[in-house]
């Protein structure tokens, strides 16, 4: 996969060499679908500054719209890593602005009427989509959403570990206890994503370390230098605390390099070491365990980072055989019954309706509880979002103690969804007569937030 930053100007004609090389691609290799991707990472400060003003996000919108139509793409991929993140420059406000794009993106997309799509790559680390996400709202608008279920360790965490365990293991506590493939997607279900919008990640490289002078454990979470910054470079990618799969596999291969190869019968993943050096990683096995993990729970599919790292030379048996675990995987078969027929007919009658505003508070809206504030009788006790008795306004619970927040203009609670809505898809009640009457009078077409 391609990374291409895309700026409220014009392309320069150097950036469009691996674009046209792209497009032959697709015609020769019998490639289905191409995306434009975008990857946000720490450094590119410049990205939430165009994003949080109205107009340079319609701009942005716009050079994207013109870049992807010119050059064919079929959809579009966001990679922000992470909004909302304080640890990489991210504040409070990026979890409604990204959502705020997004919905512009979905929108400008679908007024094309070309069938592009959106799909996201995601973490799956709680406290990430907490500070950042939109769960159920963005699920609703994008096409797929790309679960990065890779690089849940590394060097960084002070111990050596796989770092694309499936399930939990017995060793795994505190921030880790949760933070595997299985867990991952269970919360992105549990926060209203449908399973069958969710891609498991797969790595195609394995997250290398250096042990501590003089040990000699090798189990699993064993004390690492982490000084050394992770395992020696390989030959071809030269990355400390990284290696490619088609590195890894000639090592283990060869009995005489003295590899010993073990294997996370909990996460069922395999990890090989020597000497100081020790490896987590994929290989065809495991690949294949979350293959079948996949079709079992009715995920959308896989996809890997990166398909240039599988052994496509063939120098350890077959050819791409980890690409081959997942591309002749076949989709269950899901008979359709009645009941299915009306959930569809339901969800289609649903993407008519104008897309609802996420919980985003205006400024000064929320007001922590007084004991002498009518916030002080609303009940927290189990209940994320509590109903206000003015319909534009609700009470987001926060540790126990309820928030105000207030809706949109023009939009009001909804109670079934908990979050901001037109008045014509709520319970009718004198208060959201009152804003649908006031929607309904002629206005300006050009709304602000």
């Amino acid at each position: 996969m391609g990374i291409l930053l895309l700026e409220s100007r014009e392309i320069p004609e150097s950036s469009t060499v691996n674009i046209e090389l792209e497009k032959q691609s697709k015609r020769l290799c019998r490639v289905r679908k191409r995306f434009l991707p975008t990857h946000f990472w720490i450094d590119d400060q410049d990205f939430p500054c165009r994003v949080i003003d109205t107009n340079k996000r319609v701009n942005h919108v716009g050079a994207e719209i013109k870049f992807m139509d010119q050059y064919g793409f079929d959809g579009f991929d966001l990679d922000w890593e992470y909004p909302g993140a304080a640890d990489r420059g991210g504040s409070f406000g990026d979890k409604n602005t990204f959502y705020f794009f997004v919905q512009e993106l979905r929108r400008a997309f679908d007024r094309q009427k070309k069938g592009w799509e959106i799909t996201m790559a995601v973490p799956v680390a709680k406290f990430r989509l907490d500070e950042g996400y939109h769960v159920p709202e963005l699920c609703q608008m994008l096409d797929a959403i790309h679960a990065m279920t890779y690089d849940l360790r590394g060097n960084w965490a002070g111990f050596a570990d796989v770092h694309s365990a499936l399930h939990k293991r017995p060793h795994d506590q505190w921030a880790y206890e949760k933070l595997n493939v299985a867990d991952g997607l269970s919360l992105w279900e549990e926060k209203g994503c449908p399973a069958q919008k969710l891609v498991v990640g797969i790595p195609y490289y394995g997250r290398t370390y250096t042990l501590s002078a003089g040990n000699n454990n090798y189990e699993l979470g064993t004390y690492i230098n982490k000084e050394a910054g992770g395992g020696a470079p390989g030959p071809y990618t030269n990355a400390t605390g990284f290696l490619a799969y088609y590195e890894i596999c000639t090592e283990i291969a060869d009995p005489e390099k003295g590899w010993t190869t073990r294997w996370d019968s909990h996460g069922m993943v395999p990890y090989t070491y020597k000497g100081t050096q020790w490896v987590g990683y994929e290989d065809p096995k495991s690949v294949q365990i979350k293959m079948d993990f996949i079709k079992s729970k009715g995920y959308g599919g896989a996809m890997v980072w990166a398909i240039d790292m599988d052994d496509f030379r063939g120098i350890c048996g077959e050819k791409n055989e980890t690409t081959t675990r997942v591309i002749t995987t076949r989709k269950p078969e899901r008979p359709i019954s009645e009941e299915n027929v009306e959930d569809m007919e339901d969800n289609k009658e649903q993407d008519d309706q104008p897309e609802p505003q996420p919980p985003a508070p205006t400024e000064g809206a929320s007001n922590e509880s007084s004991p002498d504030s009518p916030e002080a009788d609303i009940d927290c006790e189990g209940n994320d979002y509590v109903p206000h008795q003015d319909c534009e306004k609700y009470y987001r619970c926060d540790h126990g103690k309820p928030l105000e927040f207030s809706c949109r203009e023009g939009t009001v609670f909804n109670t079934l969804t908990n979050v901001c809505d037109w008045p014509d898809n709520v319970r009718q009640t004198e208060c959201t007569r009152k804003v649908l009457a006031e929607r309904k009078k002629p206005q300006s077409e050009n709304l602000t937030e």
